[in-house]
């Protein structure tokens, strides 16, 4: 193998598998919901958001139609605990019922983790996955 050919490779290794669809996905994998997507969604709230661009979620309403539960498509963790690890502009929410309070419009942008990469970046509790939401007002690291 040639110095070159071994380049490629170990750049490609670096990258990862990612796949780009729509600008929606980062280097990493996981997946980038910007504010053109936010409106594109039609959601009201980050919860409805969430339910429309976000294909990794299972989401599940009360009969009266507000938030029950959340958690991440297929089994992501021997402890069972599908439920995603929620992130509003930096600090850990324990309710995921708050996303029905965050109106859109002031959403800069939501980024989901997936069960792997989530407990890279939040340890083993973040297996359901991570939902890092970024608000107009919020701090910008």
């Amino acid at each position: 193998m040639t110095v070159r050919a071994a380049s490629l490779l170990l750049a490609g290794l670096a990258c990862g598998p990612s796949v780009q669809h729509a600008n929606t996905r980062t280097p990493t994998g996981g997946i980038l919901i910007t504010e053109d997507r936010i409106k594109e969604s039609g959601g009201k709230t980050a919860w409805e958001v969430i339910k429309r661009a976000a294909p990794v979620f299972s989401t599940h309403e009360s009969r009266t139609g507000r938030p029950a539960s959340m958690e991440r498509r297929g089994r992501g963790s021997i402890l069972l605990e599908d439920s995603p690890i929620i992130m509003l502009d930096g600090v850990r929410v324990s309710d995921f019922k708050v996303l029905e309070q965050i109106p859109a419009e002031t959403i800069f942008s939501i980024y989901i983790l997936t069960g792997a990469e989530g407990t890279t970046y939040y340890g083993t509790n973040a297996g359901g996955g991570v939902i890092e939401i970024r608000t107009k007002d919020g701090s910008q690291d």
